[in-house]
């Protein structure tokens, strides 16, 4: 009886983080391509407030820390889940707070004229997790699933959710690379216009976009299928573009209040 209690709480767990973001790579991916990104001058204060470490290091923090519940503030900040037919305007909101209300917190506190540096510091590294975060599809996903956890889908032939599908699974079945292997060629061919295009917009209006690739990824992943390669090969560009969205939005956004 132990055992099986064990068992289910260590599930109940699993799931509950899988609500919670990107597989750590992608985390690293879209820090990466930030970090790469920064301007001088803002490059040097993201150093500085991070005493050293790179964009990376702290990429997944917010993930790590659900652990602690002095935390337990941020535990609805990684997403908002708008159900088919609603957009972010028109959902119901969490009270608590989603991923759009959290990534413009953390921008007003980091701008603040009255917090110490340790809080700033805390909001700067939430910051490089929730614009990471407002790209992911399921991130969008609906709320009568919770995110597309409870979406069963078999991938390779094993059991898993529409959530752990495209948190993680996706971009570790297309390359065994490294998240800066990842970085190199997700930045490599853009243009100055390019990336001014991709940084357009808010982060409400990228969040929207996020909400229509989440109602195609449901559309294109019915409940109780096997997926495998033949998925990766037709969805990998999106995972693709919203890493590499993801970067060069978190670089400007930063590049802007350190500017």
């Amino acid at each position: 009886m132990k055992i099986t209690k064990i068992l289910a709480v260590i599930a109940f767990l699993f799931s509950s983080f899988q609500l919670s973001a990107w597989g750590y790579k992608a985390h690293y991916v879209i820090a990466e391509i930030a970090e790469r990104n920064l301007t001088p001058t803002a490059k040097a204060k993201v150093n500085d407030m991070l005493n050293g470490k790179k964009m990376a290091y702290w990429a997944d923090w917010l993930d790590k820390v659900r652990s602690d519940n002095t935390y337990d503030f941020t535990s609805t900040w990684h997403y908002a889940n708008v159900d088919s037919g609603y957009t972010y305007e028109t959902m119901t909101k969490a009270a608590t707070g989603d991923v759009i209300t959290a990534s413009d917190l953390a921008i007003k506190m980091i701008q603040s004229q009255t917090e110490n540096d340790s809080v700033k510091t805390m909001y700067l590294k939430f910051l490089i997790h929730l614009i990471g975060d407002l790209h992911c599809p399921m991130h969008a996903g609906r709320a009568t699933d919770r995110g597309g956890n409870q979406h069963r889908v078999t991938w390779f032939g094993n059991e898993t959710n529409l959530h752990r599908l495209w948190d993680s699974q996706v971009i570790e079945a297309a390359r065994e690379w490294s998240y800066s292997e990842w970085a190199d060629h997700l930045i490599a061919g853009t243009t100055t216009s390019n990336i001014a295009q991709m940084q357009s917009g808010t982060p409400t209006e990228w969040f929207s976009q996020t909400v229509k690739i989440a109602d195609y990824v449901y559309n294109a992943t019915p409940q109780d299928q096997n997926h495998s390669f033949k998925y990766v090969f037709e969805n990998l560009h999106i995972v693709e573009k919203q890493l590499t969205l993801a970067g060069y939005r978190l670089a400007y956004v930063l590049n802007t209040l350190f500017n």
